[in-house]
């Protein structure tokens, strides 16, 4: 079972590095300064970069876990026995996949506010999830999970 091969510890620790990180980007040198925030970033593009960031940084902090930075079929973390785990970051209160994929499996789903330039983890929540577990509304890309769902997986933090 993936919980006992993940920590949640280290998936907090992960984030809330991954934010700081993302809060202190930006560039200083021969052009002048400039913090990435500033740029007023789409939201999706921020959500993108914070979404592998975390992945990054519990490959980092636990070694078992291979990052895979591009997106589709396959799973953001994967461990030695192929055990895959996904990450959603959103920046409102529904936990979104793509649409044609089935969306099974564990799932780390992060919860994330832009104040000024900090970015702020609101919450985390981890667990198993279903292919009957969202709504894919017609006319949308987006699967959004079911509320039944959502309150199945267990908050870690805060």
């Amino acid at each position: 079972m993936i919980q006992q091969k993940l920590d949640s510890k280290i998936v907090i620790d992960a984030t809330l590095r991954a934010a700081e990180i993302l809060t202190g980007m930006g560039y200083h040198g021969k052009y002048g300064s400039v913090h990435l925030l500033r740029l007023n970033i789409q939201t999706n593009t921020l959500t993108a970069i914070l979404h592998n960031m975390i992945a990054w940084q519990i490959s980092e902090l636990d070694k078992r876990w291979t990052f895979h930075a591009k997106g589709g079929a396959t799973p953001d973390l994967t461990d030695s026995s192929g055990t895959g785990i996904q990450i959603k970051a959103t920046s409102n209160t529904h936990v979104k996949g793509n649409q044609v994929s089935p969306n099974e499996g564990f799932f780390i789903a992060v919860r994330y506010t832009r104040e000024a330039y900090v970015i702020k983890i609101s919450w985390i929540l981890m667990g198993e999830v279903y292919k009957d577990d969202w709504n894919r509304p017609p006319g949308t890309q987006w699967a959004i999970l079911k509320p039944e769902a959502r309150r199945r997986l267990v908050q870690v933090y805060p």
